[in-house]
This record gives C-alpha cells, sequence and structure tokens, in this order.
C-alpha cells in the first residue's frame, strides 16, 4: 500500500514513487484537495481535508486489519 497525503505528485523524482508502486501491484490511495496526475492509477482518491480524510482512512485500515487478523 502507497498512501500520498497532501501532495501534487509533481515533482520528481518522488512523484514517480506512486507510479512505481502501482506498476509494482500496491494499493494507492490519494488524499489531496486537487487532482494529481496519478488519480487514474490510484484505487482511491480522496478530496476532503487533510485533518478529517487522514483520520478516518487510518481508522478504516486498522479495523481491516483487525478483521483479517482476527
Amino acid at each position: 500500500m502507497f498512501i500520498a497525503v497532501g501532495t501534487s505528485l509533481q515533482v520528481q523524482p518522488a512523484a514517480s514513487l506512486a507510479g512505481v508502486a502501482a506498476d509494482h501491484g500496491a494499493r494507492l490511495i490519494i488524499v489531496n484537495a486537487e487532482p494529481t496526475p496519478y488519480d487514474e492509477l490510484a484505487d482511491e482518491v480522496i478530496r476532503e481535508p487533510i485533518g478529517t480524510a487522514l483520520p478516518a482512512l487510518l481508522a478504516t485500515l486498522a479495523a481491516t486489519k483487525a478483521e483479517h487478523s482476527g
């Protein structure tokens, strides 16, 4: 899983990590107010404020992990 938070994903080479992760089978989640060049590759794009979106996303991921390990 690769989570990009609060980035336009336009500054290279760091931005290309999202594409590399997706190309290698990682689930790509983007949390950003504006569209990014990698939105089409993303499994999920969240356009909510980071302060709201990130805690909710992490809680969902933790609950999903608990369900699968339980």
